[in-house]
């Protein structure tokens, strides 16, 4: 696994009996970087050049790719890509590679070692790696045809930087693959082209969870994930649709099959908090549209499902500062003393 600057795509050419082993790295569609590889398997810079035409390379070339990139869904602030290596073409790690920009690297299939500082480490489904500009490192494979392939979630600097006060990513570049990373990789997974403000938002979603730094319970085994991530989905699909009802967790927990606290304690493990927070978020953002609307406090307090007029004050003053008599004089255009 690995990415280079401007998607840098490598090449390794053997030349007749008295010639060195060069690679040649092609950064473009005109300029070339031509390494020599000794015996050992390093590589020495020889020269940056333009690159020649194909009339004029060895006969006896023979030309190796490192990865295959497909870009899935980007935007400005998040891309996500899957990469793997072309079959059936033989394979050579660079000695040391950096990153272009902050990502999380998920391993879908296969295996492969990995060495930052210190010793190297077998990478694996069961952790991720953690990549910030400018970081070194090396990977290598056991096979001369790897079958690994990744899942990367690739973040802008300003994404970063405007994260930046919230969220802490610490140093370790590799981290145990936790239920909640997991629960999150199976989203991202899903996204596709107009998935834009999704993918966004469950990018966001990945760089918390890393912050939070809790390794959580065991990790699930895929078909038990999917079959815990569809019952989550389905209970938050409940909670949007009947957010205005007296709602309870007994309710949600029989319609997902499961009983009350084993529910609640994987709704909050997989998607970060439990169910009765992510309820009141809900019943919350739905108050705040209709003030902004012109709706009366205790009429909204009631129709978002809050069954407690001086409870509902308390909560949205905590989650938005405001009083939600102070909405109402916002769209009026008082200014708040």
């Amino acid at each position: 696994m690995r990415e280079h600057d401007a998607d840098i795509t490598a090449a390794s050419t053997a030349m007749p009996s008295r010639c060195a082993v060069v690679r040649i790295l092609l950064m473009n569609a005109s300029t070339i970087a031509i390494y020599r590889v000794s015996r050992h398997g390093r590589l020495r810079f020889l020269a940056k050049s333009a690159r020649c035409a194909p009339a004029t390379e060895p006969r006896c070339a023979k030309i190796v790719s490192v990865n295959r990139f497909v870009q899935l869904v980007h935007t400005d602030a998040v891309a996500l890509r899957r990469f793997d290596h072309t079959p059936g073409v033989v394979h050579h790690d660079p000695e040391r590679e950096r990153a272009a920009g902050h990502g999380v690297n998920f391993v879908e299939t296969g295996s492969f070692r990995l060495r930052t500082t210190g010793p190297w480490r077998e990478i694996a489904t069961d952790c991720l790696f953690v990549t910030t500009p400018g970081m070194e490192f090396s990977c290598a494979h056991h096979e001369d045809h790897p079958a690994d392939s990744c899942f990367s979630v690739s973040y802008s600097d300003e994404a970063v930087e405007s994260a930046r006060s919230s969220v802490t990513l610490g140093e370790s570049p590799v981290r145990p693959l936790t239920n909640r990373c997991a629960f999150l990789r199976r989203a991202l997974q899903g996204c596709v082209p107009g998935d834009e403000a999704r993918t966004e938002a469950l990018g966001g979603a990945l760089l918390w969870s890393l912050s939070a730094g809790t390794a959580g319970h065991a990790l699930f085994r895929p078909g038990r994930l999917a079959w815990y991530a569809a019952r989550v989905d389905r209970a938050k699909a409940m909670i949007e649709t009947c957010y205005a009802e007296p709602l309870s967790l007994t309710t949600m927990a029989r319609d997902s099959g499961m009983s009350v606290f084993h529910f609640a304690r994987i709704f909050g493990e997989l998607e970060g908090r439990p169910p009765h927070r992510f309820l009141a978020d809900v019943r919350l953002a739905h108050a705040y549209a209709r003030l902004r609307d012109g709706a009366g406090v205790t009429d909204t307090c009631f129709a978002v499902g809050f069954g407690s007029l001086s409870h509902f004050v308390t909560t949205f003053r905590r989650r938005y500062g405001s009083r939600p008599s102070d909405i109402r004089r916002y769209r009026r255009g008082v200014v708040p003393p």
